[in-house]
């Protein structure tokens, strides 16, 4: 099980407190995650860094791409079915992408994984992205029957 807290900077101010993290288990990892910021440290952030991460996650490719890897490694191969990408080289093209960002890595050749330190940041901009999109509903019971 990783574990990872991550605290307002010293000396923070007094805009409040931003957290998000929860427990996920993946692949046969269980991952438990809590990660808090102020507001006003967000907001003083570089852009550059943010909007690079943000720009990777924001193709439909490239977060399918996030969709199938957070849940553990895959070899090209498989991703390739999986996403019916005309070539290969679209393929290493958003992969190329991805890891730029930080949001892949490639731990032997030809497969690839999201890192374990960005894997609830992935899930955190898919919940994210989701309430801004409205959809934002409680979701099913796992328990629930399909349907």
């Amino acid at each position: 099980m990783l574990a990872a807290t991550s605290r307002p900077p010293a000396g923070g101010d007094d805009t409040g407190l931003i957290t998000y993290g929860g427990q996920a288990r993946l692949d046969g990892n269980e991952w438990l995650w809590e990660v808090n910021r102020s507001p006003g440290w967000l907001l003083r952030q570089p852009t550059g860094p943010l909007t690079a991460v943000l720009a990777a996650a924001g193709h439909p490719a490239r977060f399918q791409i996030l969709q199938s890897l957070v849940v553990g490694p895959k070899p090209v191969a498989e991703l390739q079915a999986e996403l019916a990408l005309a070539s290969p080289g679209q393929l290493y093209h958003h992969l190329k992408t991805l890891a730029s960002a930080g949001l892949v890595e490639q731990p032997e050749r030809g497969v690839y994984r999201v890192p374990p330190h960005a894997i609830f940041p992935v899930l955190a901009l898919a919940a994210a992205a989701i309430d801004v999109a409205g959809g934002g509903g409680t979701p099913p019971d796992p328990g629930d029957p399909p349907g």
